[in-house]
């Protein structure tokens, strides 16, 4: 045992299994070079190893290299970062990147429950929720993220969360005139609909439909006006 900590055999075998990956020149570097030692714990299972590499090698190692958990075999993407190198499970890695692709609908609304039905929908549909329950939480999602389209809630004021200052229109107008242009579907449990949509005010805010909570199918009719407005704006 090395340390106490490292099995030395298990160590020398992830070398030889790493070191037979290598193109033949790169094999005799590294088997003839000074080599630094990392230390490796498998986020799968918990087991701690040592990996010897090639000192010349290591630049390589920034944008990642793979290897092979020493006893579950899960693949691990091992990066430098400083003089530090982080260990994530290539799986999670790869899961990330794909979920960092899909187009982000931001959904504004101060009733948990109406948040969760949205995010489930638009979870099944393939986008990437992004929750606010206030105007507020909204405006600081919208500086940090790239936002597809918006599901935002007519009557967000709510005196009970002392946070929210702004009902849907008003968050509609800030975010236009921070020079976003982003389709939106505005949804409400009141029945004015009628009354909102012939009012011209919201296509200049780039509202594509009302929606009107609370009947049986809403959450079906959101997710097909979603759908289609992605679709339309690509």
């Amino acid at each position: 045992m090395d340390g106490g900590k490292h099995p030395v055999g298990l160590n020398f075998l992830t070398e030889m299994k790493y070191l037979a990956k290598l193109p033949k020149n790169l094999k005799t570097c590294a088997m003839n070079k000074k080599k630094e030692p990392i230390e490796i714990e498998c986020p799968a299972c918990h087991v701690k190893f040592r990996l010897w590499v090639p000192l010349k090698l290591l630049p390589q190692w920034k944008m990642g290299e793979e290897i092979g958990c020493i006893q579950c075999k899960s693949p691990l993407l091992v990066s430098r970062e400083g003089d530090k190198f982080k260990v994530q499970s290539l799986l999670d890695v790869e899961a990330q990147s794909e979920e960092a692709k899909k187009e982000k609908v931001l959904i504004v609304d101060d009733d948990a429950l109406v948040r969760k039905m949205t995010e489930d929908a638009l979870i099944g549909l393939g986008v990437r929720p992004m929750i606010a329950k206030n105007a507020e939480e909204a405006l600081r999602i919208l500086e940090k993220n790239d936002i597809s389209a918006m599901v935002v809630d007519l009557y967000l004021k709510s005196s009970a969360d002392p946070g929210s200052t702004m009902d849907g229109e008003d968050f509609l107008r800030i975010v236009m005139g921070k020079g976003k242009s982003i389709p939106s579907i505005v949804i409400t449990g009141k029945e004015l609909i009628d009354d909102l949509i012939p009012d011209p005010k919201w296509y200049e805010l780039r509202v594509k439909c009302f929606i009107q909570k609370g009947n049986p199918f809403w959450i079906d009719e959101l997710v097909v006006k979603v759908k289609e407005m992605l679709k339309r704006d690509r």
